[in-house]
């Protein structure tokens, strides 16, 4: 028989835990769906200690879950507290979304079945991780960090100028027992999509001669060990053990289209379209 709810999350993240956190408090009856066995994939998957921010400040929006700038695992657990009012369910995969507003039915992964009169997407992009597309043997890529204490005298790669690369490549030299060679590539020639703090901290490393950075700089291929770097001067082939590619996600378009969500355009990063209520 079917799970009945006026409204079904999908999605724990920050988005997804706050709207299910408020239908708790306002009584409405819910489901949060996950896919995985914990709450909040995104976070969880983080590295180890990192500084979770809640910028903008200005942003005037509340949720019954706390969120306020803090350790991951401190964010985590107080996620998991603020959770124990909700109706959530773990390892429940959405596979399929049928009918129209006020009746809608959701087959999950495992057959079940939830029917619904409003659903909430809050599902966020990091499982879809942008891929490195080159020629070679691409087994030493990965496309996370849960812990750089895990990884001693490596030559590693850092690729992407965003927060998580910064912050993945600074972690990975944080102890200099460790003894990483590492090296960051960027495509772009600054970091505007870092923030100040974590540039800041990446080009004093760099100054002290910690990390290499390569900045206008692409990636051609795998050979004999190494990673080849197309810079402005010219190709270099870095020794590499390890790749950590942090270039960013894409929305699992093709998911949601399913659903028969439209988009904006046939662009890869176009927005769904939404009314003016932003439904």
């Amino acid at each position: 028989m079917a799970e009945q709810v006026r409204i079904a999350i999908i999605g724990s993240g920050p988005a997804g835990l706050s709207a299910a956190a408020h239908a708790a408090k306002l009584g409405v009856k819910h489901v949060l769906l996950e896919k995985t066995d914990h709450l909040s994939d995104t976070i969880y998957k983080y590295q180890r200690g990192k500084h979770v921010m809640a910028t903008p400040v200005q942003l005037v929006l509340r949720s019954d879950a706390r969120f306020e700038a803090g350790k991951r695992e401190m964010l985590l657990e107080r996620w998991d507290e603020d959770a124990k009012p909700v109706n959530v369910r773990l390892n429940a995969e959405v596979t399929k979304i049928e009918g129209a507003k006020g009746a809608f039915t959701l087959t999950l992964k495992s057959g079940e079945v939830v029917e619904a009169e409003a659903i909430v997407l809050a599902i966020g992009t990091q499982g879809n991780p942008n891929l490195l597309r080159v020629p070679g043997d691409t087994s030493c890529v990965q496309y996370q960090l849960d812990d750089p204490a895990e990884y001693v005298d490596e030559n590693i790669v850092v690729i992407g100028g965003g927060d998580a690369g910064i912050e993945n490549a600074l972690g990975l030299i944080a102890d200099p027992e460790q003894k990483n060679v590492v090296s960051l590539i960027n495509r772009d020639a600054g970091f505007p999509f870092a923030k100040s703090a974590n540039v800041s901290n990446l080009m004093a490393a760099r100054d002290a001669g910690r990390i290499t950075t390569y900045v206008e700089t692409n990636t051609s291929a795998f050979e004999d060990g190494k990673l080849v770097a197309e810079t402005p001067n010219g190709p270099v082939h870095i020794p590499v053990d390890r790749v950590i590619a942090r270039m960013g996600s894409a929305p699992p378009r093709t998911w949601v289209e399913s659903f028969g969500v439209q988009f904006t355009s046939p662009a890869r990063n176009a927005y769904p379209a939404l009314t003016p209520q932003f439904e």
